[in-house]
């Protein structure tokens, strides 16, 4: 027979933990939670990563928009002519061009 020491109470559950089906409920979740394939913790993380993956898919997506705008703007004869102006500071043969800069 096992005795305590004076003044101590021996270890005993709580009364909600008796219940066996409690206590294998609890178990469970905890095993789904922590230590299944799909835990909760790698959901989280699979979760963020796949947000950081949209937003990069949507800043891609928005390049490929302007890059087609642009190539749309290539097709025209007009436009083109604009571009070469502005951009690359083509001139006809008889033309001067003058670049003038802010100091802004």
């Amino acid at each position: 027979m096992r005795t305590t020491p004076p003044g101590k109470r021996p270890f005993t559950l709580p009364p909600l933990w008796k219940n066996r089906y409690l206590m294998t409920a609890a178990i469970f979740l905890v095993w789904i939670l922590l230590f299944d394939r799909i835990n909760v913790i790698d959901w989280i993380a699979e979760r963020m990563h796949l947000n950081t993956l949209e937003k990069e898919k949507e800043q891609l997506e928005r390049h490929i928009r302007e890059t087609r705008q642009r190539i749309d703007a290539f097709a025209n004869p007009d436009s083109l002519e604009t571009i070469a102006r502005e951009q690359f500071y083509f001139a006809e043969p008889d033309e001067e061009i003058f670049i003038i800069e802010d100091d802004e």
